[in-house]
């Protein structure tokens, strides 16, 4: 409960950040809609006999994100749950289809290191289009990644990028990415984390508040003994 008095003081730009990620429609990379398959088939006719708008089977299947995925690069893919029948007079049997993973080694220039990361084949494809890693990863939002690595890696991407020098060659290929440290470092953090570190924030406040005066009364108490000790007895 401690945690919700927080939540209307967080920073503008991470509430911002959060709801366009809340509102992010995820896009459909396990299927191509019926209606734009089938374009001159405005309607289409049922097993049950009856006709319905194409648009009517343009429904998504039952996507599963695992624990696993956010610690990899998965670009949205998931595993896909549904039925299979190998032929029409065969019993239909529940199946799950998941995506090909690759373990490869990334170079991140901002980061200056290479480090292993398991992607999928839709993430591997995007990274290849953007031309790196780095590129991929900024240019995406929080929900085209859907990964607490890739947010993380951003966060620390974009802190990097802000310590660069202003004419350095890199900073200037990646200018259009940059923010301030200040809203760097609330990149990755879900909201009970974000919750977290404001209250942190306002507790460090007040005790630098506090400590100030204690400061500045310690010292003028040290100048005392020191000056009434210089002064001439009369």
């Amino acid at each position: 409960p401690h945690l919700r008095a927080a939540l209307h003081r967080l920073p503008m730009h991470f509430r911002k950040r959060y709801m366009e990620n809340k509102a992010f429609r995820r896009p459909a990379v396990h299927m191509k809609p019926f209606s734009e398959e089938h374009p001159d088939q405005p309607f289409v006719r049922h097993s049950d006999g009856r006709v319905y708008p194409s648009r009517h089977f343009d429904l998504p299947p039952q996507i599963f994100y695992p624990a696993e995925s956010q610690r990899c690069l998965w670009a949205n893919e998931g595993i896909v749950y549904g039925f299979r029948q190998r032929k029409k007079e065969s019993p239909i049997h529940p199946r799950f289809w998941r995506p090909h993973l690759y373990r490869i080694p990334f170079h991140s220039e901002l980061l200056n290191r290479w480090m292993y990361i398991i992607v999928s084949h839709r993430a591997l494809t995007l990274i290849e289009q953007a031309g790196s890693l780095d590129q991929y990863i900024l240019a995406s939002s929080d929900g085209e990644l859907n990964s607490r690595l890739g947010t993380h890696l951003k966060r620390d991407m974009l802190l990097a990028l802000a310590r660069l020098p202003p004419d350095s060659e890199l900073r200037q290929r990646y200018a259009k990415y940059a923010v301030p440290p200040e809203e760097a470092e609330w990149i990755g953090l879900s909201l009970a984390e974000a919750c977290k570190k404001q209250l942190k924030l306002e507790s460090d406040a007040k005790k630098q508040a506090a400590a100030v005066p204690k400061k500045i009364e310690l010292m003028r108490r040290l100048r005392e003994p020191q000056n009434s000790a210089e002064a001439p007895v009369a």
